[in-house]
């Protein structure tokens, strides 16, 4: 019974080791987490790219219209974003604790912007920018 007790914790040991890796972390460099943002949108993973939205009541609202929009969207719109790569622009570090990205993609290739926030240690997209074009430093 001890070898089998012994084997079964040696195994879930090892199962649980395993997980470890798999678990995402968003990067504390701004261009890194910038650049995951706009890949997990473009691959329509929505609830990773939500994880780096500032939370306020426009950036949520804003955010949801987006995912909306991209549910609606066809399957081979879909396959385009998911197969198109990100083209850096510019990248515009303006303080120590905020950036802007300047990017478009292979199938849109259209310019946008968005702006990142550093808040609590982690870098935060501020939705609001994208679309109202709203410059102020504040966080």
């Amino acid at each position: 019974m001890k070898k089998y007790l012994a084997g079964f914790f040696f195994l879930t040991a090892f199962l649980m080791g395993c997980g470890e890796g798999d678990t995402y972390q968003k990067p504390d460099d701004a261009l890194e987490a910038g650049s995951d943002f706009i890949r997990f949108a473009l691959d329509g993973n929505m609830r990773e790219a939500k994880t780096f939205i500032l939370n306020d009541a426009t950036n949520n609202a804003l955010f949801d219209k987006i995912s909306k929009k991209y549910d609606a969207s066809s399957k081979t719109e879909k396959d385009a974003y998911k197969s198109a790569s990100i083209r850096i622009i510019n990248f515009q570090k303006l303080n120590d604790s905020t950036a802007v990205i300047k990017y478009s993609n292979s199938y849109k290739k259209e310019d946008d912007e968005i702006k990142l926030l550093k808040t609590g240690g982690e870098w935060w997209v501020d939705f609001k920018y994208t679309f109202t074009g709203d410059t102020t430093l504040e966080k």
